[in-house]
């Protein structure tokens, strides 16, 4: 018989233990629920510290399989919601100890209640290299969770038609993707076929990069769809930082963060120029000021 610590179809127990006398705890998972959670945050000292790095992806939200729910309930306990839309690596540390492996946070990730799928968490100590590349990457690369960001996920979830998309090819690019398509207005047109090859050659990889699902019939949906994806990672912290800002400024500010990740930029003000455009269009709640390029939210 497989002992209750390491079986295969319960790990939340090894999760359990190594939370219940950690003084800060961080999960990366891109699935996690409510009912996921709760037990964790339960056996978490009232005091310890908190932060979680995830994903809400629409139509990973209508499924149910990733819930922002969840950022109430972090809240509730004084942590932090981090979103990166390509994060797939799952990891519960603490100041000493580490499990990584394949467990989602959710009911049947960790056999909350009843046997679980078959996952494996293996122990490790946080200052693996490997770790320490994965946190150094999520914290320079996620943007921190706001009730904004929440309740426009929910609202490109809810937008989705009934019927199944047909997933995308999973998302590929740099985890500090930035779009480069000056005119985001045409992304509608391309996604549903009504642009010419030539175009299509340059849009494509800014879809692909953002992972839109087959299957999305309105235009309004896809940008909420659009809207959702680009509040999370490097453009959702750009966003955040650099909005409310003068344009001299906001692009003083991007490029600090661009510098910070290696990345080199040959027209700071032109990127600038272009990011504002896409979030202006796609993120509900911030404004670009006519005859300018300077955002405010």
């Amino acid at each position: 018989m497989t002992q209750p610590n390491v079986d295969p179809q319960r790990c939340g127990f090894r999760v359990l233990e190594l939370v219940s006398n950690a003084t800060t705890l961080t999960i990366v998972a891109p699935f996690i629920t409510s009912a996921g959670i709760r037990p964790i945050l339960t056996a978490l000292p009232q005091d310890a510290e908190l932060e979680v790095y995830t994903r809400w992806r629409p139509d990973e939200v209508a499924a149910g399989v990733s819930d922002p729910h969840i950022f109430d309930l972090v809240g509730t306990r004084g942590g932090t919601v981090s979103l990166h839309p390509i994060v797939h690596a799952k990891g519960y540390l603490t100041g000493s100890a580490a499990l990584v492996g394949s467990a989602n946070v959710t009911g049947n990730g960790l056999g909350w209640g009843r046997p679980g799928a078959v996952e494996i968490l293996v122990e490790t100590s946080p200052s693996d290299p490997a770790l320490v590349a994965l946190m150094s990457v999520l914290r320079a690369t996620s943007s921190t969770a706001t009730e904004a960001d929440r309740d426009a996920v929910f609202a490109a979830a809810a937008a989705l038609p009934a019927a199944p998309l047909q997933a995308a090819v999973e998302p590929v690019d740099r985890t500090d993707w930035l779009p480069s398509y000056r005119m985001p207005e045409v992304l509608w047109l391309v996604y549903d076929g009504q642009r010419e090859r030539e175009l299509t050659d340059f849009v494509q990889p800014e879809l692909q990069a953002l992972g839109i699902p087959r299957g999305i019939q309105s235009e309004p949906a896809f940008n909420a769809y659009v809207g959702a994806i680009l509040r999370q990672g490097f453009t959702g912290r750009i966003a955040q930082e650099c909005s409310n800002l003068s344009t001299i400024k906001a692009v003083q500010r991007l490029t600090e963060l661009c510098t910070a990740r290696g990345i080199t930029i040959e027209d700071p003000g032109l990127l600038w120029e272009t990011l504002a455009a896409w979030i202006a269009r796609f993120m509900p709640g911030f404004q670009r000021i006519p005859g300018g390029t300077r955002l405010i939210r």
